[in-house]
């Protein structure tokens, strides 16, 4: 799909520095997009600016700070004159058996994964507003369309960022703002390397992964496709449509299915 769309456009990207952040911001700027990639990892976000070239901009920002992700928005809009696109990526993973998980690990997954989201959006819609367009793209998952066993905390955010997304586009709708939640299945990226893990080997748990993992610069063009088509919920791969619409229908028997499924992994993956 072409990608002109993003043409002479300004796209703030959160978590810009790998994975699906990355993806994007390359895209993005290869179609002539202006990139401001921000994420806390700022030699990252260098990095990747470097490769884009003409207009990117890096920005070091930490997205559980509401102020930093404010000023970021602002002085984006008061360089650009607007925002067209704010990309609310940058994210973590928490994995393992909720009596296990230490509260410390909810709190910074909540703090990145929901509140960051919910900065980003906040900031940029009040200036989406007053300009009468824009698009706010939100990273969710398939964990918040459907249960999620072994991955709780990083399924009640994501759960969270697609009710937000939703409402919003409720409201956004005659103001001339678009607002799509992006809801993949595995993808190929580094979360899940990183992932905080509490009894579980990320190395095996990723390679438990039922179905396998979709790579990279097909989950990054296949999202960025929903995108450009303005959908409400982009997902993938195929199998996860047959997944959410299992849960939608018969809820009882898709949860009784994801725990066979989850305690299949869980033996593959625990620590002694």
């Amino acid at each position: 799909m072409s990608y002109e769309v993003f043409n002479n456009k300004i796209a703030i990207i959160t978590g810009a520095a790998s994975g699906l952040g990355l993806g994007f911001a390359k895209e993005i700027g290869k179609a002539g997009g202006t990139v401001i990639a921000a994420d806390i990892d700022l030699p990252g976000v260098e990095k990747v600016v470097a490769e884009i070239g003409g207009d990117a901009e890096a920005h070091k920002l930490d997205v559980r700070d509401s102020a930093a992700v404010v000023a970021l928005v602002g002085s984006t809009v008061e360089k650009h004159g607007r925002i067209d696109y704010i990309f609310n990526n940058a994210g973590i993973a928490v994995q393992g058996y909720v009596e296990e998980i230490p509260i410390e690990d909810w709190d910074a997954i909540i703090d990145i994964n929901l509140k960051g989201v919910a900065y980003g959006t906040s900031a940029a819609y009040k200036h989406m507003v007053k300009q009468g367009s824009g698009h706010i793209v939100n990273t969710a998952s398939l964990a918040g369309l459907t249960p999620a066993p072994l991955l709780a905390p990083y399924s009640t955010v994501k759960f969270g960022v697609v009710g937000m997304c939703d409402s919003l586009r409720v409201e956004a709708q005659s103001k001339g703002v678009y607002v799509t939640a992006l809801c993949p299945g595995f993808i190929d990226t580094a979360i899940y390397d990183n992932a905080r893990s509490t009894g579980f080997d990320n190395t095996k748990a990723k390679e438990s992964i039922p179905g396998g993992i979709v790579p990279l610069e097909k989950g990054v063009k296949t999202l960025l496709d929903g995108v450009v088509k303005r959908k409400r919920v982009v997902t993938l791969p195929w199998f996860a449509h047959l997944l959410i619409l299992s849960y939608k229908l018969t809820p009882n028997i898709s949860i009784k299915v994801s725990g066979k499924l989850a305690a299949k992994q869980a033996k593959k993956a625990r620590l002694p």
